[in-house]
C-alpha cells in the first residue's frame, strides 16, 4: 500500500465523525454483520475475533486496527466472552474525485502503541454520548488526531517492518503530553516493557532517564511561555505540568540558575534588540544531573495537549531567508577600499575562508554522493568538513575527525580529553546553535532526531542529515563512519589493529582464567542495583570480544531478556566466579547493605571482585572500549599474580 499517497489524501479531505460505539460480547452489541455506508475503523481492545471484510477474513486479536470504506461488508465472530472493540463511523470527502477510492482503502495492522489509541477512543466515545452539543463538538475535534495516530503507526510499521524504536516513541509521547501526569511506570506500560528496561534504553541512547527528559521538556516550554506571553507564573507552572507553583519555581531555578521572573526580565531585554526575535539563551538549559523520583508526581490539573518539540518550518524558512537577504545586502553594499583600511583588514578573514574553501574543494570536499540511511537516501559531501554528530563522537575521533558540534552526553566521555573547538549543542539539541556552526553534515540517531525540535525535517533544513543505527559495536561503528566520512582506509586500519589487540589480550589472559569460570557485572547506585549484559559497562568486552562466560542467570534474564534493575536479595543468583563491580558516587550506604550478599558469592569468597569506574565504563564508543579493554585485561592479569 502507498501510505504516502493515502496520507496525502487524508491531509486535504473534509472529514466528519458520524458515530462511535463501544462494542463487547458482555454488552451484547457486537455487530454480527452489516454493509457500511461510510468509512469505519474497528479498534480491538480486548480478546480476539474472526473479522470478515467483504469476504476477506482476518484475525482481530487485541491490539488490532481494521479500516474499511463505504460499501464494504463487515462481519464479526467473537472467539471469547472477553472480546471488545470500538466501532468508529465517519464521512469523508476527498479534495479531488480520484482520491475518494484511496480514502476507502481497506487495511488491517497491529499497532505498536495501542494504549494511546484506546485512550483516544474512550475520550471520543464518552464525549459523543453526551447530549451537550459542545461535548459532541469536542468529540469531533478528537477524531482527526485519532486518524493521524493510526496512520502514523501504520506507516511506521510498514517502513520499519518490525517494532519501532522504543525510545523514539517514548520521546514523541513525552513531547506531546508533557502537561499530563506521567510516571516512569506509565510511560513503560505504553511500550509494553518494564520501567527499568525503558530507563536503561534512555540512558543508553540519550544519556538521561525518561523523567529527567520530561523535566527538561517542561522547563524548555516554561522558558518559551515566559518570553512569548505575559502569563502569570502560576499559569505557566500549570501549563507545563506542575500544580505547585513553589515547587515549579524551585525546579526552574535548579535547572537555569534563575527564578522564572528573573529569567523573563533578563532574557526579554536580549530579545527586544534581536531582529529575528530569537534568543540563544532562551532555549538553553543546564544538564539535568540528578533526579528526585518525587518530581514525576507533580501534575497538571487541567486538560490539554500541545506539541513541544515541533519546529515551525515557515518560521525557520523566514529566518533563513532574512539571514540570507541581510548577508547579500551587506556584500552588495560593500565598496572597494584601500588594503590598509580597517574594512580591508576585516575582509581578510573572508578571503582566508574563501581560500580554505577552495583548498577543501581541491581535496574532494566539494564532491557529493548519495547515502542510504534510516530515513531514505540523502545527498551528502563525499568528504564532510564540518560535521555535527548528536550521538557518535569516539567514532569520529578514532578516524582523526573532530566534529564542530556534539551533544552534552557524548562530550562527557572521560577518555576523550580534547573537546576544545567542539560546541555543546545541548540535550535536546539546540537548532540555533547547530545553525550557527554552519555544518555540511549532521549525523544523528533516531532517538536524537525525535528529541530535536521539529525532528528530522528541521535538522535537514540546516544541513544534509542522516539517521544512523546505534550499534554499540566499535568495529561496526568505525566501519560505518569510515564510509560516511570518506575515511575507509583509516577505518580498516583501526579495525585491524583493534581485532589484533583483542587476540593478543585473549592469549595473555588465558593462563589466568579457567575455561568454565563465569563472569558478572554489577552496578550499585544510591537507591538501586543493576546487573549488566553484553552491550556496555564492559559487557561487550567481557562476553563478546574476550569470549568469557556469563552466569546462566545473566545470559537468560539479562542478555536474552529485559532484566536490568534487580533487588538486593537476588544478587547471589546473578554473580558467578568473578565480578566486576561499579559503585556510583553517593552509593556507599547502599553498598554496605549488600556487601555481605556479594561476599557470599563465589566471586566474593575467592577474592575475585574487581572495582571499575562507572563513568569510565558507561560509554561504548571505539575510544572508550579500547581503553576499557586495557583496564579489564590488566585487572584479570594483575589480580592473579
Amino acid at each position: 500500500m502507498d501510505w504516502e499517497a493515502h496520507i496525502g489524501q487524508w491531509s486535504t479531505a473534509a472529514v466528519r465523525l458520524q458515530d462511535i460505539r463501544h462494542c463487547s460480547v458482555k454488552l451484547g452489541n457486537i455487530p454480527g454483520g452489516f454493509i457500511a455506508h461510510s468509512g469505519f475503523f474497528v479498534v480491538t481492545t480486548q480478546g480476539e475475533a474472526k473479522a470478515s471484510l467483504s469476504g476477506t477474513a482476518c484475525l482481530a486479536r487485541s491490539p488490532h486496527i481494521l479500516h474499511g470504506g463505504s460499501g464494504a461488508e463487515l462481519r464479526f465472530a467473537a472467539f471469547s466472552d472477553t472480546f471488545s472493540c470500538y466501532l468508529i463511523l465517519y464521512d469523508v470527502v476527498a479534495a479531488s474525485g480520484e482520491g475518494q477510492n484511496s480514502l476507502h482503502t481497506p487495511y488491517a495492522f497491529t499497532p505498536h502503541a495501542s494504549l494511546i489509541l484506546q485512550e483516544m477512543c474512550q475520550s471520543m466515545e464518552r464525549l459523543w454520548r453526551q447530549s451537550d452539543p459542545l461535548e459532541r463538538l469536542q468529540a469531533q475535534s478528537l477524531f482527526l488526531p485519532f486518524v493521524h495516530e493510526v496512520l502514523r503507526q501504520a506507516r511506521t510499521a510498514a517502513a520499519e517492518k518490525g517494532r519501532p524504536d522504543i525510545v523514539s516513541e517514548s520521546v514523541r509521547y513525552l513531547n506531546e503530553h508533557y502537561k499530563m501526569p506521567i510516571t516512569a511506570e506509565d510511560l513503560a506500560s505504553r511500550q509494553n516493557c518494564s520501567s527499568s528496561y525503558l530507563s536503561r534504553l534512555f540512558k543508553n541512547q540519550l544519556g538521561i532517564s525518561p523523567i529527567d527528559y520530561l523535566i527538561h521538556v517542561r522547563i524548555f516550554k516554561a522558558k518559551q511561555l515566559l518570553l512569548d506571553s505575559e502569563a502569570r507564573i502560576q499559569e505557566i507552572a500549570s501549563g507545563v505540568g506542575y500544580g505547585d507553583v513553589y515547587y515549579f519555581s524551585r525546579l526552574f531555578k535548579k535547572h537555569t540558575g534563575l527564578s522564572p521572573l528573573q529569567y523573563r526580565e533578563q532574557n526579554q531585554r536580549v530579545v527586544q534588540y534581536n531582529p529575528l526575535q530569537l534568543s540563544k539563551s532562551s532555549i538553553e538549559t543546564s544538564w539535568p544531573l540528578h533526579h528526585n523520583e518525587n518530581e514525576s508526581y507533580y501534575q497538571w490539573d487541567r486538560e490539554g495537549e500541545t506539541s513541544m518539540f515541533r519546529f515551525s518550518r515557515p518560521a525557520f524558512g523566514a529566518m533563513m531567508l532574512l539571514c540570507t537577504t541581510l548577508l547579500l545586502s551587506a556584500c552588495q553594499a560593500a565598496a572597494p577600499v584601500p588594503s590598509s583600511s580597517p574594512t580591508a583588514a576585516a575582509a581578510q578573514p573572508e578571503a582566508s575562508a574563501s581560500a580554505a574553501a577552495t583548498a577543501a574543494t581541491e581535496n574532494g570536499a566539494g564532491e557529493t554522493r548519495m547515502y542510504e540511511h534510516l530515513k531514505g537516501k540523502t545527498k551528502i559531501p563525499a568528504k564532510p568538513q564540518r560535521v555535527v554528530s548528536l550521538f557518535h563522537l569516539g567514532e569520529l575521533i578514532a578516524l582523526g575527525v573532530k566534529p564542530v558540534g556534539a551533544t552534552t552526553f557524548i562530550l562527557q566521555n572521560p577518555f576523550i580529553s580534547d573537546v576544545s573547538d567542539i560546541t555543546d549543542v545541548g540535550v535536546p539539541p539546540d537548532l540555533e546553535k547547530m545553525l550557527a556552526l554552519e555544518p555540511d553534515l549532521i549525523v544523528t540517531t533516531a532517538a536524537f532526531a525525535e528529541a530535536t525540535e521539529g525532528g528530522y525535517e528541521a535538522l535537514s533544513q540546516i544541513a544534509p542529515t542522516i539517521v544512523v543505527e546505534q550499534n554499540n559495536d566499535p568495529i561496526k561503528d568505525v566501519e560505518m563512519f569510515g564510509d560516511i566520512l570518506g575515511k575507509q582506509e583509516e577505518a580498516k586500519q583501526w579495525n585491524e589493529e583493534f581485532t589484533a589487540k583483542i587476540a593478543e589480550y585473549k592469549e595473555k589472559i588465558s593462563p589466568y582464567v579457567g575455561a568454565d569460570e563465569t563472569f558478572s557485572i554489577l552496578n550499585v547506585r544510591s537507591e538501586a542495583i543493576f546487573i549488566y549484559g553484553d552491550s556496555n559497562m564492559g559487557g561487550n568486552i567481557i562476553y563478546k570480544y574476550l569470549g568469557l562466560k556469563p552466569t546462566a542467570k545473566v545470559e537468560s534474564d539479562v542478555i536474552n531478556g529485559e532484566t536490568w534493575e534487580i533487588s538486593s536479595e537476588v544478587i547471589p543468583e546473578f554473580i558467578g566466579d568473578r565480578l566486576f563491580l561499579a559503585v556510583n558516587e553517593g552509593a556507599e550506604e547502599n553498598l554496605k547493605k549488600v556487601e555481605k550478599l556479594i561476599q557470599s558469592t563465589p566471586a566474593g569468597q575467592n577474592g575475585k571482585v574487581y572495582s571499575i569506574d562507572f563513568d569510565e565504563f558507561l560509554p561504548s564508543d571505539p575510544i572508550a572500549v579500547d581503553k576499557q579493554l586495557d583496564i579489564i585485561a590488566d585487572l584479570l592479569m594483575e589480580g592473579n599474580k
